[in-house]
């Protein structure tokens, strides 16, 4: 495909060719072992074994104008994978069952790194650096949970669940640094679960979990895109402040709750209630702080005939999180050859995030027509999805200004769609059918975002596209016809 001209300082120009290709072919071979064995009625022991390996050896693109220097022509890359299983279980007494179960997963990416030369895209006389992280990473998970009959209908199940990840990466061109900032965590959880039933029609669950998660840190870990300026990469700590970790890997705290109740009102109508809620904190001092999400589902079908059905739903979701961050100012630096030079941020700003999610749907289906050879069926559904932020910047006493307007809350963002879909087949004979579907779609959308790319309004090195925020409608109709053999 095209590309764009670099020029030097002295007037020449090389045209820069960008390549787009399909992944590279690969080999993978993999060995699967699975086994039981009952030391009695009461217990029993099962589990498996897997082991594989991936390679891939196809060369490099080469003889591109931006490409300076490749250490070797080809990634010469190679995975392998190992997974082991196994789960005890023991019926303790006629009311209790004891289990216990570890799992091991290890995917090694045993692949060559080096630091590979190209020409900067504004310039062909600077040298960027890349290095290759071949990332590898073992987690190993263990289980022990009591299943209770508390009595007619009534079940209690108390778990413990264990989680230990380890990250690292086997070899690295970046001598003596470790390539990732979080090489590891750890998770302990607690679970207690019960359920009901309540009637012979009515069935009831709740669920309660609490977790906390810990997290190893390498503050002078080297990542791959820091210090690219320079053959011998030193820049620390993903170019990040001290202080930082990324809420994925943080040490964190969670609760949550989950119930739900379904009751079978008659033969033909079943009603669903489920609701979900969970509360997460974060030990950082800068990132995100702290999380909660919320759900409540609500569904119901009815059958009206042995041929004909109808359900709807109608569904709700909230998510908060609040953010916590730094700014340069009063020496803070967020790069430097050691973890111990960085200075931490006393210009901190923070930010809130809000999503809405309402749903509600409807879609029926009829079969048995026309002999038995027809059936028809019908989704109808409508969406609107609502983000809020608001940021606030307490060391910057203008920023809310019109001017300025670098704090404060934004205008929502909306997203509304409405989404029908209506097919039909006929069966022609044994092997064969026809069907016929027809789709419509529409999407109305506002974000601000936009804003910036119209004519007139764009602000420094952004280019006036016109482009507006995503807004669509969409008719589809589709002929099929299946032919079955025998």
């Amino acid at each position: 495909s095209n590309g764009t001209a670099i020029c030097a300082s002295g007037g020449s120009c090389v045209y820069q060719t960008t390549v787009l290709s399909t992944a590279p072919d690969n080999s993978l071979h993999q060995l699967n072992l699975t086994g039981a064995y009952a030391f009695s009625a009461a217990t029993k022991l099962s589990g498996g074994l897997s082991y594989g390996r991936n390679t891939q050896n196809n060369s490099f693109v080469s003889g591109q104008p931006e490409i300076v220097s490749a250490p070797r022509s080809s990634l010469d890359g190679k995975v392998i994978t190992t997974h082991a299983d196994l789960k005890l279980t023991h019926q303790a007494t006629k009311d209790m069952v004891l289990s216990a179960g570890v799992k091991y997963n290890e995917r090694e990416n045993k692949s060559p790194s080096n630091l590979y030369q190209y020409y900067a895209l504004n310039s062909i006389t600077t040298v960027d650096y890349a290095a290759n992280a071949p990332y590898s990473n073992r987690k190993t998970q263990l289980e022990l949970a009591g299943d209770y009959r508390l009595g007619k209908g009534q079940n209690l199940r108390l778990a413990y669940e264990y989680e230990n990840i380890k990250r690292w990466c086997d070899s690295y061109a970046i001598s003596g640094a470790n390539c990732l900032v979080n090489p590891g965590n750890d998770e302990n959880k607690l679970g207690i679960a019960y359920r009901l039933k309540a009637l012979e029609n009515v069935n009831f669950k709740a669920c309660y979990s609490y977790s906390r998660r810990g997290g190893d840190f390498e503050g002078n870990a080297i990542t791959p895109l820091a210090g690219l300026d320079s053959a011998t990469p030193n820049s620390v700590n993903a170019l990040d402040y001290p202080g930082y970790v990324a809420y994925p890997y943080a040490k964190r705290d969670q609760h949550l709750v989950k119930a739900g109740v379904n009751w079978q009102a008659t033969d033909q109508l079943d009603l669903g209630l489920n609701g979900r809620y969970a509360h997460d904190d974060y030990d950082a001092t800068l990132g995100v702080q702290s999380g909660d999400t919320a759900s409540i589902n609500l569904d119901a079908a009815y059958a009206y005939s042995e041929n004909g059905s109808i359900a709807a739903y109608v569904s709700w979701a909230k998510r908060e999180r609040d953010l916590r961050a730094g700014a340069s100012g009063n020496g803070a630096v967020n790069e430097a050859s050691s973890f111990a030079a960085l200075v931490a941020p006393t210009n901190i700003w923070t930010n809130q995030l809000k999503d809405d999610s309402n749903a509600i749907g409807l879609n029926a289906k009829h079969r048995g027509l026309m002999g038995g050879k027809l059936e028809i069926a019908g989704d109808v559904s409508y969406s609107l999805d609502k983000t809020h932020y608001s940021t606030q910047v307490p060391y910057q006493a203008t920023c809310g200004t019109a001017a300025i307007l670098t704090c404060g809350d934004t205008p929502d963002i909306k997203s509304k769609l409405i989404t029908l879909k209506l097919s039909g087949s006929y069966r022609v004979d044994k092997q064969s059918k026809f069907a016929l579907g027809y789709i419509y779609q529409n999407r109305n959308s506002n974000d601000f975002f936009y804003n910036g790319y119209q004519y007139g309004s764009t602000p420094n090195r952004v280019i006036p596209t016109n482009e507006q925020a995503p807004s669509y409608s969409v008719n589809v109709i589709t002929a099929t016809y299946i032919y079955s053999f025998k």
